[in-house]
This record gives structure tokens, C-alpha cells and sequence, in this order.
């Protein structure tokens, strides 16, 4: 992989390294080239073998597609111990160790999302040739069709080049502007390294920039089974008046309202967050990537906040709803504008999230500053903090200084 260093610092002309990559390409096509020269052992017209770090879905459908295409498998790892021993097609899954006995020059796809981690283990091992499974989708979508974070993302990129210069100068910190500009590197080099810098596991959380009442009204969206509102109520120190907790899958939603019965403060809700309220199609499969979609295979109940709460008080709403969030942050319109509240916002699950959920917000109201953060190694958890005025002007200033001392 080549070492392309990480510059925070603006080039002449007054722009950031990797918005000035982008804007000075001419086509979708160009894009295209500077990931397949950055990932040239990964080109898909000469791949002929790889090896596989990641047994879960991406890494079973990876393995299928290569058997559909004629691409050897030499080995799938992953170090999870319930997934070593397991089988994938016909391949035994070995820790990741195991690939130190390979020959030298196999190159390894990262099938998962979480990428930064694994190039590091795998350049502990001696691997020299390293991708995350998004390079084949992203260059060759029709052999590897992609994953919804990464479909047609080169394309937006391209396309919306505008929108990401105005997202920078609407941003409210430079640390934020920094994270733009890593988070665009990613896109066009799928180096998770030049996401490094400016990772921070803290989730929901991040350091110095959201400031929590006693009596906090949380809307939780994409609940799952409670880790987030378990982090919310540490954050607090368990003191705040309300949570709605909405998960829509019901099997997960079972495990949440088992986690929360002795707390009546939590309200958990079996419905997803939407635009409006009514039912959508759903693929129930009790994980993380449920989805509403066309072709899903049940009938799931939607519903908005500002139909849940009325003219109740909300104080935060979080949203993580696998690319619903947009149509949830227009059923929350008339609660944004009467409450103001702090909102956290997923915004990765479709390329144009980055600009499309700022874009939205200031529709909605012009009562915020924003920030975005950057909470893992890869493309997921990139997330656009909203802050009523008030609460995050005092940051714009010195929020770099703060996040770098921690």
C-alpha cells in the first residue's frame, strides 16, 4: 500500500489536500483511475487470487463472488472466536496468523467495514498488499455489486463536489473541516490510514463538544438492543427525565425491552423512524444492517417523532437508522423547530449523507452550529453533530486545541 501521509494543513490556494484532489478532477472516471493506481495489485480485470480477512456477511459474499467469477481463494481468517473452525463454502476459517504461511504477493481483501485495525495486523504480519472490499465494489460494480455505503460513491463524489466545498465552510470547528477532509481522502484512496488522525472511539460521546442537562429527554433512533442508551445514561450519571428508544426489528426489540423492564424512564418502541407513520417493508435479519426495502420480506410499523412526542420536550435525538435518516430527520421538523434539541446523525450510509443530512438540517432550521466527527477505522460511523447555537459557539474557536490535548 502506498504511504500517502496525512496533511491537515491547507495546500496554496487555501484548500485542504483531499478537497483539492477532488476538485480538481474532470470526471467520475478520474476518480476511478487514482483508486485503481493507488490499489493496483486489487485491479479486478487481473485479479486471480486473494485471501480474505473477515468470515461475516461481507466475507461470505465475497467468497461467493469470486467462486461466480473464477478468482481463487486462498485462505478467509478472522480472529473472532466464534468464527474460527467455521466453514465458508469450503474454506475452514483460520485466525488471521495463518497467513504468514501463505506465498509472499497474495493480496488480502478486508471484507468489513471496520477497516483501520485489520491493515494494521496485517502489515504486523508482513502483508504488503492490502484493500477493504470496497475497492472491487467501487471499481468494478458490476462483477462486485456494492454494499449501499458504497454504491455509486465515486459518482457522488464526483458529482457533488460543490456541496462538500460549502459543507467545509459550513462546518463550525477546523477539527471538523479536518475530519472532511480524511473522510474525502478515504473515498478516493480507500486508505483507512488518513482516517487516523482524527478517529474517536467515543461514540455519541465525542470529547468537549456535547454538554448534557440533569433532565435530558433523549430520542434514541436505531436503538438496537441498548448499548447507545446505555451509553447515554452513563453519560448523564442516570439522571434524565425521558428516553424513546425505537428499534424496529423485532427480535432485537425483544432483547431491548428485556434490557430496559425495570427502568420506566425508557420507553422502548417496536417501530422505526420515518417520514411519516404507517408500515414499510423490512429485512428482518436480527443484525445491525437491517434495512427498510422493497423487497424485504415483512411488513414493519414506521412512525416520526413528532408524531411519538407531540408537544412533549426532547432535548437529543441520535439516528443511526441505516439510511432512513433522512426521512426521519423530516418527520422530526416540527420537534427540531419547537425543541431545538442537540442531534447526533449518522452519515455514511449513502454516499450523499456527508453533505445531503447538513444540507437538510439547515433547511430545517438555522439555529445550529455542526461538527462531524469520525468514530471508526473505514466508512461507517462518520457522524454530524448538531448544536443549538448557544451550546456549540464557544467551541468554534478553540475545539481543535481541545480534541488534539485529549
Amino acid at each position: 500500500m502506498y504511504d500517502y501521509g496525512v496533511h491537515d494543513d491547507r495546500l496554496p490556494g487555501g484548500r485542504r489536500r483531499w478537497l483539492a484532489e477532488l476538485a480538481a478532477a474532470r470526471a467520475p472516471e478520474h476518480l476511478r483511475v487514482r483508486v485503481l493506481e493507488r490499489n493496483a495489485a486489487f485491479d479486478p480485470a487481473r485479479l486471480r487470487r486473494i485471501a480474505i480477512l473477515g468470515a461475516a456477511g461481507e466475507g461470505q459474499r465475497l467468497a461467493l463472488l469470486c467462486q461466480r467469477l473464477g478468482i481463487e481463494v486462498s485462505a478467509i481468517v478472522d480472529d473472532d472466536p466464534r468464527k474460527v473452525g467455521t466453514t465458508v463454502l469450503d474454506h475452514s476459517v483460520l485466525p488471521t496468523a495463518h497467513l504468514r504461511v501463505l506465498s509472499d504477493g497474495i493480496p488480502v481483501v478486508v471484507a468489513s467495514h471496520r477497516v483501520l485495525a485489520a491493515i494494521h495486523n496485517l502489515q504486523a504480519l508482513g502483508i504488503r498488499d492490502i484493500a477493504p472490499f470496497a475497492v472491487l465494489q467501487v471499481l468494478a460494480p458490476d462483477r462486485f455489486p456494492p454494499h449501499m455505503f458504497y454504491d455509486r460513491l465515486l459518482d457522488d463524489t464526483f458529482a457533488h463536489r460543490d456541496r462538500y466545498l460549502w459543507l467545509e465552510d459550513e462546518l463550525a470547528d477546523d477539527f471538523s473541516r479536518q475530519v472532511l477532509d480524511a473522510v474525502l481522502g478515504f473515498r478516493q484512496t480507500f486508505d483507512a490510514r488518513l482516517l487516523e488522525p482524527v478517529v474517536e472511539h467515543d461514540l455519541y460521546g465525542p470529547a468537549g463538544l456535547i454538554r448534557y442537562g440533569d433532565d435530558e429527554a433523549y430520542v434514541d433512533g436505531g436503538s438496537y438492543d441498548g448499548d447507545t442508551i446505555r451509553l447515554f445514561i452513563g453519560r448523564v450519571g442516570g439522571r434524565f427525565e425521558r428516553v424513546y428508544a425505537f428499534e424496529p426489528d423485532p427480535r432485537t426489540f425483544a432483547a431491548l425491552r428485556q434490557n430496559f423492564i425495570d427502568e420506566p424512564r425508557v420507553r422502548p418502541i417496536n417501530a422505526g423512524l420515518y417520514s411519516r407513520t404507517g408500515s414499510l417493508r423490512f429485512h428482518d435479519d436480527g443484525s445491525r444492517g437491517a434495512i427498510f426495502a422493497d423487497d424485504g420480506e415483512i411488513d414493519m410499523a414506521v412512525t416520526t417523532v413528532d408524531d411519538v412526542v407531540g408537544e412533549g420536550r426532547v432535548t437529543f435525538i441520535k439516528m443511526n437508522i441505516e439510511s432512513a435518516e433522512i426521512d426521519a430527520l423530516n418527520g422530526a421538523r416540527r420537534t427540531i423547530g419547537r425543541c431545538l434539541p442537540k442531534l447526533a446523525i449518522s452519515a455514511y450510509h449513502r454516499p450523499n449523507d456527508l453533505w445531503g443530512i447538513a444540507l437538510l438540517i439547515r433547511e430545517i432550521s438555522s439555529g445550529y452550529d455542526l461538527f462531524l466527527r469520525q468514530h471508526d477505522g473505514g466508512v461507517i460511523e462518520t457522524v454530524l453533530y448538531a448544536l443549538p447555537r448557544e451550546h456549540g459557539s464557544s467551541r468554534r474557536r478553540n475545539e481543535f486545541e481541545v480534541v488534539a490535548a485529549t
